[in-house]
């Protein structure tokens, strides 16, 4: 049974490194999907499914931790078995000196394992590592947050029948005007409910919710989103978008125009945002403290939890359904950005006191 007991806590050991690898991976292609398909419509397949495998591998990772937490504290139940040749790190001598003289040496293996994978220049290394995944996260929320994916989902229906970029004419008076203005009382444009004529369509088409950046009147024209092949849906109209892009649904990690021509901007600046406070933290910390953390069931339990709910908040975005009032978005932008960098800080302002 021995023998039993210490291949399951070698096998456990080795699911949760790696679920942390699968984590990493999974994120880090999940964020890079999504920020190269924002001009898409929804559903964003592949960050879809990355993104499953990421909140599995997240939560698999301190369930696998707390089994291996079960198995080492009931492991006195049975005999400890002989040291195997390949085993590293530190021993765990049997209380029976006597019989050990006769049996061998006896092992059981130490709840933080040693070795080459404990050294504390890896330690260190990995936990580094570790903050890319969380920059490259951040910007895909960052950049969701900002591409206008969670709308009503008239223009990824619009994108998935062939949506096409034209101009169109303001063909009746604009009804329910009203101004746009932020919170120093600027203002920046109009909402109206306008009716649009456009050359390659039989009727005029209706554009609920219309933003121009100047008062609309009748024979204005302006830039328009729309189905050939569904008039009854209308046209979208919005002058701080860019129609042709949202016309051409192509993956592009740094387009230069659209939805997503900030990457690279919102990328850096998390990058440098994320590295300028989890880098020190982390090479002051001690490589013991950043070990045990590492295998800490509770500790990766909230890691987990977090990368969790981050993307099933960011679910309904990718799937084009649509977050009233972009709360559920803002909270996924808290927690994916702001949530591990205050897990950092608690943890190394609880170094720095020791």
């Amino acid at each position: 049974m021995g023998k039993f007991v210490y291949l399951l806590y070698g096998a456990l050991t080795w699911g949760v490194r790696l679920c942390a690898v699968g984590t990493c991976v999974a994120v880090s292609v999940a964020g890079i999907l999504a920020l190269g398909a924002l001009s898409g419509p929804p559903p964003l397949d592949g960050a879809l499914a990355w993104g499953w495998v990421a909140a599995g591998c997240a939560l698999g990772r301190p369930v696998l931790l707390w089994i291996r937490k079960g198995v080492d504290e009931v492991s006195w139940r049975w005999p400890y078995v002989r040291r195997p040749a390949f085993a590293t790190g530190r021993v765990s001598l049997s209380k029976h000196g006597e019989d050990e003289a006769a049996e061998g040496e006896r092992w059981w293996p130490d709840e933080e394992p040693e070795g080459p994978l404990g050294a504390p220049v890896w330690v260190k290394l990995r936990r580094c590592l570790a903050l890319i995944p969380v920059a490259i996260a951040s910007a895909a929320v960052f950049g969701l947050l900002g591409a206008g994916l969670d709308e009503d989902g008239a223009v990824a229906r619009m994108q998935r029948e062939g949506a096409v970029a034209t101009v169109g004419t303001v063909a009746e008076a604009p009804r329910g005007v009203r101004e746009s203005r932020d919170d120093e009382g600027v203002l920046h444009g109009y909402w109206s409910d306008l009716t649009l004529q456009v050359p390659a369509a039989d009727r005029p088409l209706p554009a609920r919710h219309a933003y121009t950046e100047a008062k609309p009147a009748r024979g204005d024209r302006v830039e328009l989103l729309w189905a050939p092949g569904r008039p009854g849906w209308g046209a979208h109209v919005d002058e701080t978008d860019d129609m042709s892009a949202r016309a051409e649904t192509r993956w592009e990690l740094f387009p230069a125009r659209g939805p997503g021509e900030g990457n690279l901007f919102v990328l850096v600046l998390m990058g440098v945002v994320v590295l300028a406070f989890g880098l020190p933290l982390t090479l002051a910390a001690e490589y013991d403290e950043l070990h045990e953390q590492a295998w800490s069931p509770l500790a990766q339990t909230g890691y987990g939890v977090v990368a969790a709910g981050v993307f099933l908040l960011q679910r309904p975005v990718l799937l084009g359904s649509g977050v009233p009032d972009n709360s559920a978005l803002a909270l996924a932008t808290w927690l994916c950005f702001l949530a591990p960098m205050g897990l950092q800080i608690v943890h190394g302002a609880r170094t720095f006191l020791r």
